[in-house]
């Protein structure tokens, strides 16, 4: 069978066989592969009805006749799919990633001439399963239910969405700087502050690792958090800035 050379230190084996992929994807998606395609096309049709249903239902639950009342309606469906389903996707998916990049090291993955890691673009092993203390599972969900209502708190209110765009046009020479200054502020800014975060709140287990108290559960359980927190920082990034980048969609076109 396949090997990609780089066995898994943490459960993985780094088999790229049909098999050890099959294994690895959730159940609904095992078996023939026009199944698996018809259950995606079925998903798909799923979530484009239920965007399309959910901005026309919001608008007549409004009963609004302003102008712009398509535009506040719009901007409710996808605020609320990008602060609730995308943002727990793409954290979960990045989890995954950063593992997938752990696993990796040292097998010259980072070195001049090593191979190139796109997100996406690579067939990734599951995470190891790892026995979260309860004090560590509520920091997630706090964390988790902090950021979903942040990206609401910004982002869902039409009258925001204008204020920033507002606010990008006064403060930019034209629409490519606007774009950057969007990306400093809704992807680079929110990013490392989480990232500086982060870093404090594991400070304390990475000095104990570095002086050699921790175990070799606990350095597994130290690289899980790690993980998790640095893809929590990155999907809200992510999310913050696809918000914005949807939010001047619907202001501008819709």
């Amino acid at each position: 069978m396949a090997n990609d050379g780089c066995p898994d230190p943490r459960g993985g084996t780094g088999d790229s066989s049909p098999d050890a992929r099959d294994q690895q994807m959730p159940a609904w998606l095992r078996g023939p592969r026009w199944r698996r395609w018809l259950l995606i096309v079925m998903l798909f049709l799923v979530g484009w009805s239920a965007l399309f249903g959910g901005w026309i239902g919001i608008a007549l639950l409004r009963d609004s006749t302003d102008r712009n009342a398509g535009a506040v309606a719009f901007n409710i469906v996808l605020v609320v799919f990008m602060a609730t389903v995308m943002f727990l996707i793409l954290q979960r998916g990045l989890y995954r990633w950063f593992w997938h990049i752990e696993r990796r090291r040292g097998h010259g993955w980072f070195e001049p001439g090593g191979k190139a890691m796109q997100f996406g673009a690579t067939r990734t092993d599951a995470p190891p399963v790892i026995a979260w203390p309860w004090q560590l599972r509520l920091r997630h969900l706090g964390f988790l239910l902090l950021g979903m209502a942040t990206l609401l708190f910004i982002f869902l209110p039409f009258e925001n969405q204008l204020a920033i765009g507002g606010f990008l046009a006064r403060h930019s020479a034209g629409r490519a700087s606007a774009g950057s200054l969007s990306m400093l502020i809704f992807a680079w800014l929110p990013l490392l502050l989480l990232g500086g975060l982060s870093m404090l709140l594991l400070s304390r287990q990475i000095r104990r690792r570095d002086a050699g108290q921790l175990t070799a559960e606990g350095k597994l359980l130290l690289a899980a958090e790690v993980n998790w927190l640095f893809s929590f920082a990155t999907a809200f990034a992510m999310t913050m800035l696809l918000c914005r980048l949807f939010g001047a969609m619907v202001v501008r076109y819709v």
